[in-house]
């Protein structure tokens, strides 16, 4: 079974935003929330189903994901991430 920690990355595997990058910022049985700092902040996360998102681990973010979501600048930090990781795929 596939563990989807708090501060792992996803991509989109289906939707308008498909091959876009996440945050994964919440999890509740089937859905997850994802953040992106940018079109999706960490008090609105974006609900998708767990089946349409393809996770990328990142163990790295998940132990600093804590203390990033406390963080006042959570958004931008979590942007930053993200076009870390957009960089890293192309």
């Amino acid at each position: 079974m596939i563990e989807y920690k708090l501060g792992y990355f996803a991509s989109s595997l289906c939707g308008h935003d498909k091959g876009r990058i996440y945050m994964i910022v919440s999890e509740d049985g089937e859905m997850v929330g994802l953040c992106d700092g940018t079109h999706r902040c960490v008090s609105n996360p974006k609900k998708k189903k767990k089946k349409h998102i393809q996770m990328m681990r990142s163990e790295k973010t998940a132990e600093a994901f804590p203390s990033l979501i406390q963080s006042g600048d959570a958004d931008s930090r979590i942007r930053e991430a993200v076009r870390r990781m957009e960089e890293r795929q192309k």
